[in-house]
């Protein structure tokens, strides 16, 4: 094999570890922006996250092999769906502890309560759709030649979605009413309701707001991952190190994180055995963690 040969093989895996990456990061980047909107927003740590991920899925899954929906249609069901979902987690469980705990510390018993509504969504998947692995047949065939490498129209599109997505995200908190009322209470809750801000409204929002934008990632993956009960725990697990990366209650810090986490796991098998790929967020979360507790964009959130 020539030099040039090999030059060019070494580009085309190069850029092919770079596509995987960053269509990896944008399903990292819904998922943990929306927790760390929840986190900025309530000051709750949802451990039941990666839940509402496989809910996502299973909803896809029923509306697209189930009832014969469109593809597009499945997904819109499945954010839609995790969505309302989401709107109840808040007054149902959240709200009710709140009250009975009045200013006494309740970041512990928050963090216990969405374990348990955690494993009680992990139970409830389970009895209803059983253990095995379902999958969900591709939203687009066919794959894009970009002479270099190639990459398949079903991951293009579930990297345009999610841009989409995020971008709607930040717009709707930037420019909607709702979004800005999202924003003051993140900053300061207590001045936001002094304004004339529901509270109560504005958590519930933002819960469903996050966990919606877990349950479309997990529809924009069924195609690509199998649906099971508890495929959403890793990417919980993951998700916690970048949002620490990238600065806790950050949705900017996140979504760089997301990227930069994403393409080091894709690039890192070109120096270390595969089986090592899932500890690279850990080990650069740890080494944060010592050199810039802050994360890379600092903390968000409250003030």
């Amino acid at each position: 094999m020539s030099a040039r040969t090999k030059g060019r093989a070494v580009l085309e895996s190069l850029a092919e570890f770079a596509i995987q990456g960053i269509v990896l990061g944008g399903l990292y980047a819904l998922f943990a922006v929306g927790l760390t909107l929840i986190f900025g927003v309530l000051d709750v740590i949802n451990v039941a996250h990666g839940e509402f991920f496989a809910i996502g899925g299973y909803l896809a899954f029923a509306a697209i092999v189930v009832l014969h929906w469109p593809g597009a249609a499945g997904v819109a069901g499945a954010a839609v769906g995790t969505f309302v979902l989401g709107l109840g987690v808040y007054p149902l469980l959240l709200a009710p502890l709140k009250r009975r705990l009045g200013a006494r510390p309740r970041g512990p018993l928050y963090l216990v309560l969405t374990l348990g509504l955690s494993t009680f969504l992990q139970s409830s998947l389970l009895a209803a759709a059983g253990g095995d692995y379902l999958r969900v047949p591709p939203y687009a065939g066919g794959v894009l030649d970009l002479s270099f490498t190639a990459v398949s129209h079903q991951r293009l599109l579930v990297l345009v979605v999610s841009i989409v997505l995020l971008g709607g995200l930040f717009l709707f908190l930037r420019f909607h009413r709702e979004g800005l009322a999202v924003r003051a209470v993140a900053q300061n809750p207590d001045a936001a309701q002094a304004m004339g801000i529901n509270l109560p409204r504005v958590f519930a929002l933002t819960l469903a707001l996050g966990v919606g934008l877990a349950g479309a990632g997990g529809a924009l993956m069924a195609p690509l991952f199998n649906v099971y009960p508890t495929v959403g725990f890793p990417l919980t697990i993951k998700a916690f190190a970048i949002t620490i990366l990238g600065g806790m209650g950050n949705l900017a810090g996140a979504l760089v994180a997301s990227f930069l986490i994403s393409l080091a796991e894709a690039f890192s098998v070109m120096l270390i055995p595969s089986e090592w790929q899932n500890a690279i967020a850990f080990a650069v979360m740890i080494v944060m963690l010592l050199l810039r507790p802050s994360g890379l964009l600092g903390g968000g959130g409250r003030r």
